[in-house]
């Protein structure tokens, strides 16, 4: 059984492990709009106001802002894709990893909420077990993704 400390740890990283598909789409989708030939079509903002002014852009201007904005996302999910990449590379000899590959990275979530029922399904285990391999290697995962700072778990 899970003390409270363990379950906020865990929920931590269910939500970086269920995060991991969700931030790959998005660099997918932002590639897809940074070849868009109607990229303004995405682009709502055409006056930047300020104190007092208003600044109207160009067609040109207002594109190559966003394609700025854009890059700087993908670059900041690709961050992200890599940092939880290197803390999995650590646990990927581990015995349960079946759980994270099967469970987490080949799984699309509908409602940022994990379903240990159907990760048992898929791995044709009960869900005790599922649970018991969740308990075992997610203690290791909490060390690297700590390093990887993509947890922070407050003390109250």
């Amino acid at each position: 059984m899970a003390t409270q400390e363990q379950k906020i740890v865990f929920k931590a990283i269910e939500t970086v492990l269920i995060s991991y598909s969700k931030y790959k789409n998005k660099i997918k989708n932002n590639i897809e709009c940074l070849n868009d030939p109607k990229i303004l079509n995405k682009y709502c903002m055409d006056k930047i106001s300020g104190k007092g002014y208003s600044e109207i852009k160009s067609e040109y201007e207002r594109i190559e802002d966003l394609k700025i904005r854009i890059s700087k996302d993908i670059k900041m999910y690709e961050e992200m894709i890599f940092r939880i990449d290197s803390a999995l590379e650590m646990v990927k000899d581990h015995e349960d990893y079946d759980l994270i590959q099967i469970g987490f990275l080949d799984n699309h979530f509908k409602k940022d909420k994990v379903d240990y029922e159907k990760i048992a399904e898929k791995l044709d285990i009960s869900v005790k077990t599922v649970y018991q391999k969740r308990n075992r290697i997610f203690p290791h995962l909490e060390f690297h993704f700590k390093t990887q700072n993509l947890i922070q778990v407050k003390n109250w």
